[in-house]
């Protein structure tokens, strides 16, 4: 589906099918509000006409974030992320108690802070949710099941 996108994008923004994903990078990071509009327009249509087709985008994303959870749900990545997101965390908890913050700064720096900590939770939400412990479970009857 992702290439059909590309496609898609490239077919309507640069005025080709053949268009690249750097290209389509590119076009986007320098677009004018005028052109934003447009990809928001596109991105509407598509919408619609994925309706009318009755394609539910929503678990199409589900599954394909079932499938990433299964392939990788033995990998050290996740235990990695959710370990340096928790220090992050720490050290931005430090460093707001040791340190003064210019009011100029505050806003940037809540917004960073909600960002960290947003990623922080859904890290430790895999790590501890579901998937993780059934993982776990699974690896522990895999022997007993054989």
């Amino acid at each position: 589906m992702a290439g059909a996108a590309v496609k898609m994008l490239s077919s309507k923004l640069l005025g080709k099918e053949d268009g690249t994903e750097a290209e389509l990078e590119q076009f986007i990071s320098t677009a004018s509000p005028d052109q934003l509009l447009q990809i928001k327009q596109i991105d509407n249509d598509f919408k619609l006409s994925m309706k009318a087709l009755d394609v539910d985008v929503f678990k199409l994303e589900q599954e394909g974030r079932a499938n990433a959870r299964e392939n990788h749900k033995d990998h050290f990545m996740p235990t990695l992320i959710c370990i340096v997101l928790t220090l992050v965390v720490t050290v931005i908890a430090v460093g707001l108690m040791i340190t003064t913050i210019p009011e100029s700064n505050e806003g940037i720096l809540n917004m960073i802070i909600g960002q960290v900590l947003t990623a922080w939770i859904g890290s430790v939400a895999y790590w501890v949710g579901t998937t993780k412990s059934s993982s776990d479970k699974s690896k522990l009857l895999g022997p007993v099941r054989s």
